[in-house]
């Protein structure tokens, strides 16, 4: 496997750090990662080097506010720059790989922006999206008392960052990837008034035009995230046409972080190897 990380320029000049795991053999697909709020792409190092060692080649970007990429952290004026974001890196992904299938992988809010990226018509690149943990519907409804705040502050203060209040320990019971995420010093724990309500803003979006979504997509969830609710990705699951939802009973939020996951790396790959004719 190799790994290589540049720079490129998302559509408004941006500078965002864009990542590759290329496979030492013939690559049969691509696949392009969405990452969490907080976190970044070096976080998917185990995951990649799953899929290059089965043929394939893995990308993924820093979202703005992230990792090595410009922006303020945890913030985002409009849901549309993420949009963005993600259509440069699938640009980039098919300069590289000119005749082979591009699979989407997102996680957490990389669920929620790859969903709204296939319901406004985008990524007709794309041949199957697997969606993991998707920011849809949180298990603890934040009081209305601080919605009423937030929604009176987001127009005078849209940048004002606080806690995202993610427990760490809420992520997987592996707790060396707990460790790793504590002392990782390019993951933050910011969320502005903005960004919180851009993502409201797009959950809305992928409830109404989710029917748009018409290639093979897999919605995955761990039963025992105590972070976002697979309530929600179970329901989005019975809106698009050509979806399978895959509940794991004992997974956290993380399901590709948890001890499970060989288990369900295995079970992307066969949903890949159901849906995609290689060529051979």
């Amino acid at each position: 496997m190799k790994k290589d990380i540049t720079t490129i320029r998302s559509k408004d000049g941006n500078k965002l750090k864009f990542y590759s795991w290329l496979p030492d053999k013939k690559t049969k697909s691509a696949i392009g990662i969405i990452h969490g709020l907080g976190e970044y792409s070096g976080r998917y190092n185990d995951f990649a080097k799953y899929f290059c060692n089965k043929g394939y080649a893995v990308y993924s970007i820093d979202l703005r506010g992230h990792g090595f990429s410009e922006g303020k952290q945890g913030h985002i004026s409009n849901f549309s720059f993420f949009l963005d974001d993600a259509e440069e890196m699938f640009i980039q992904i098919r300069k590289r790989n000119l005749d082979i299938p591009i699979i989407t992988f997102g996680h957490s809010l990389g669920g929620c922006i790859a969903l709204n990226y296939l319901c406004n018509t985008h990524g007709k690149e794309i041949k199957l999206a697997i969606i993991s943990s998707p920011w849809l519907k949180t298990v603890i409804k934040p009081p209305r008392h601080l919605l009423i705040i937030q929604k009176l502050l987001c127009p005078i203060f849209p940048s004002l960052t606080l806690n995202n209040r993610i427990d760490p320990t809420d992520l997987s019971k592996n707790k060396s990837i707990v460790r790793k995420y504590i002392n990782d010093p390019l993951v933050h724990s910011k969320i502005s008034l903005n960004l919180f309500s851009e993502v409201n803003n797009a959950i809305k979006t992928i409830e109404k035009m989710s029917f748009n979504i018409n290639i093979p997509i897999l919605l995955t969830h761990g039963k025992k995230d105590r972070i976002m609710s697979y309530k929600g990705t179970k329901n989005i699951s019975k809106k698009i046409k050509n979806s399978q939802f895959k509940l794991w009973e004992s997974v956290y939020h993380e399901p590709h972080n948890d001890i499970e996951k060989n288990q369900i790396l295995e079970h992307f790959l066969e949903f890949i190897n159901r849906n995609i004719k290689f060529q051979t």
